[in-house]
């Protein structure tokens, strides 16, 4: 009975380590990746994420979205840096929240940029209409909001930001090492994101929505502008291109909010 009876306490010593193991892996990769996914959808990830608790790649439909604001890099040499990392931290905080509130995931911050993506890693039919909706917060609420701080603090009239939106195939995962994992979005989706972002610069436009998003629109909003086609680097064919107005406070009550179903 003896040797059974240690057999059994190793076996159920065995279970107990690698249940508690396991549950510590997952909390910890659960509180990792909470930081940048809505919390609704961190345990569905989790679930597909299978036994290595490893977020494994998958191929979306998604929109991913750039964001830069312009004269950060000029504005923060006259500051000190504890002053820079204040106001940094104001504006990402704001934007942060609504990429997160409209259901996309924060893949990273390139000092002030942000790069996001909508429709991934968990699929979601209605990424685009949620992205267009998160852009026109950010330039209708969060920016003019930031800006009226900024002014508060003393530090100036405040600033404009570009905004890039494409749609397409989105390959998202964890990439790194066992030491440092990143969740990220890669692929000609992403890259043209990037560069419609870009192309905002020196146009009256804050913000660009690549026709492949608007195709996915679930009811597109009358208010989008046609800016026209633009060669984009790295792609052959042209790319046509929307926009949405710098909005007064009286179109912002004028214009229903988007979808998000």
């Amino acid at each position: 009975m003896y040797p059974v009876g240690a057999l059994v306490l190793t076996t159920v010593g065995a279970l107990v380590v690698s249940y508690v193991t396991t549950a510590f892996e997952r909390e910890r990769v659960r509180d990792l990746f909470s930081r940048f996914v809505p919390e609704n959808v961190v345990d569905d990830v989790l679930a597909r994420a299978g036994e290595g608790l490893r977020i494994g790649g998958v191929q979306r439909d998604g929109t991913v979205m750039f964001t830069d604001l312009r004269g950060f890099t000029s504005f923060a040499e006259s500051l000190p840096p504890d002053r820079v990392i204040e106001v940094l931290n104001q504006y990402l905080s704001g934007m942060s929240d609504t990429i997160l509130d409209k259901g996309g995931t924060l893949v990273a911050y390139m000092g002030d940029g942000i790069m996001a993506v909508f429709g991934a890693p968990i699929a979601d039919q209605a990424h685009a209409t949620k992205a267009v909706a998160a852009a026109r917060e950010m330039l209708w609420e969060k920016l003019p909001a930031f800006n009226e701080w900024i002014g508060l603090e003393g530090l100036g009239e405040g600033f404009k930001m570009g905004i890039g939106l494409n749609s397409g195939s989105v390959m998202s995962g964890n990439v790194g090492s066992e030491r440092r994992l990143e969740y990220t979005a890669i692929g000609d989706t992403t890259n043209t994101a990037s560069r419609i972002e870009g192309m905002t610069k020196g146009t009256p436009h804050q913000l660009f929505i690549a026709d492949s998003t608007r195709s996915r629109l679930n009811d597109p909003p009358a208010d989008l502008i046609d800016v026209g086609e633009f060669e984009v680097r790295g792609r052959q064919a042209k790319v046509k291109l929307w926009s949405l107005p710098d909005a007064s406070p009286e179109l912002r009550q004028d214009v229903a909010e988007p979808l998000e179903a």
